[in-house]
């Protein structure tokens, strides 16, 4: 199982969307150049206040990390689990969607200028070897199909 490649995505994968979800995705920084706030996965922090208008963030990719897990461990299944990870790249995609609408709202709210991290790219990352999974498992399907027309 965790010795074919695809499985090895997929497990960098779920490693990417962890670190990304514990680590802050971006800041928001004043005129001055004081940070005005720092934008979480499920917390934005402005001062001393907290609020959790960012659980949309955070629970696209509790969701990625809860299919992928499955996706590893579906590896007889193997068109199940091509479906599951391109289930698991679209919710990627609407990750960066919905941090880009924090971004647009909470940048008017708060007059900053937005400076994203490392951490913002890990999703990005986490696509590009979804991909890649995808084009692995999809050539095993292929020779397991070849293998049976040979009989």
């Amino acid at each position: 199982m965790i010795q074919r490649i695809q499985s090895l995505y997929l497990l960098i994968v779920l490693i990417l969307c962890i670190v990304c979800m514990c680590l802050p995705v971006g800041r928001f920084v004043a005129q001055n150049g004081d940070i005005a706030a720092v934008l979480n996965n499920l917390t934005v922090k402005a001062g001393e206040q907290v609020s959790y208008t960012s659980w949309a963030l955070f629970l696209e990719l509790l969701l990625v990390c809860i299919l992928t897990f499955f996706t590893i461990f579906t590896y007889k299944k193997r068109m199940r689990q091509i479906r599951m990870t391109v289930f698991s790249s679209i919710l990627l995609i609407g990750w960066y969607v919905t941090y880009g609408a924090f971004i647009y709202i909470l940048g008017d709210q708060l007059d900053a200028s937005f400076k994203p991290t490392l951490s913002a790219a890990f999703p990005l990352v986490a696509l590009i070897l979804n991909w890649l999974a995808i084009r692995a498992i999809g050539a095993d399907e292929f020779l397991v199909r070849s293998l049976d027309r040979i009989r």
